[in-house]
């Protein structure tokens, strides 16, 4: 049975039941992250709670970046998690929304993906283009508690044409990400645990072994050649000396392959 709620600061709204997961659709919002947000922190949403928006006002990703796609060729959607995480490994949270956007993408539209670190999916046929487009963006936003991860939104938008899908296969798509999602989230919670995310996210990273420039905040420069990510989601950089660089997301400024 569906239960019309208000969003603070909006109109009534539905939650529905979609996917087994608590389930609010947007025809247009600020952006589906944000509304998952306020769910999140003002009405107590549970974990695999999920917002869909069909028109994002202010689509902004990592670092404020703008999503091009327009809004008829684009999934955005974002879901609320509660994960067992302590506060210093509330990054993975990165890592378990590219895994689940790039296996949900990957059995829809037959296509083969790879992450990109730390905020996008991109067609893994073209990785030596120069300049690639990505047709995921992911972007996580962690409430924390003490010592703790309280809960965390995750984000994404999917470039539908990019994909090869076209309109009618949003909910396909939105169907197939929704359970990796929670499929990743389970594997987080279970014996393997960070390291074995971290190592999942690692075997699929476009920029392994690759030398890349990292423009750091709030200013400076790292370069290295890519060995991999920690157990809390840290790129590992790897000096001409052999000097392993640990750096965090919130450290990047901009991140390119050189």
């Amino acid at each position: 049975m569906s239960t019309p709620q208000r969003p603070p600061g909006g109109p009534a709204v539905e939650t529905t039941t979609r996917f087994g997961r608590p389930f609010r659709h947007f025809k247009v919002a600020i952006s589906a992250g944000t509304q998952a947000l306020a769910w999140a922190r003002q009405e107590d949403a549970p974990g695999g709670a999920t917002v869909v928006a069909d028109v994002e006002v202010s689509p902004l990703g990592f670092r404020g970046r703008i999503w091009h796609a327009p809004a008829e060729a684009t999934l955005a959607c974002a879901m609320v998690l509660r994960p067992q995480l302590a506060a210093e490994e509330g990054d993975l949270t990165w890592l378990l929304a590219a895994v689940g956007a790039l296996n949900g993408a990957e059995a829809v539209s037959g296509r083969s993906l790879a992450a990109c670190w730390p905020d996008t999916v991109v067609d893994a046929q073209n990785l030596d283009a120069q300049s690639q487009e990505p047709v995921v963006g992911v972007r996580a936003e962690v409430q924390l508690g003490p010592g703790t991860v309280r809960s965390a939104v995750i984000s994404l938008r999917f470039d539908l044409p990019r994909l090869g899908l076209g309109p009618d296969r949003r909910d396909d798509l939105l169907e197939a990400v929704v359970n990796a999602l929670g499929a990743a989230s389970d594997s987080l919670a279970g014996e393997d645990g960070a390291a074995g995310l971290a190592a999942a996210y690692g075997q699929r990273c476009a920029q392994l072994d690759r030398r890349v420039k990292i423009q750091l905040l709030p200013k400076g420069e790292v370069r290295g050649v890519v060995g991999g990510v920690d157990h809390t989601a840290r790129l590992m950089l790897r000096s001409p000396a052999d000097v392993v660089e640990h750096v965090t997301i919130d450290m990047v400024r901009e991140l390119q392959v050189v």
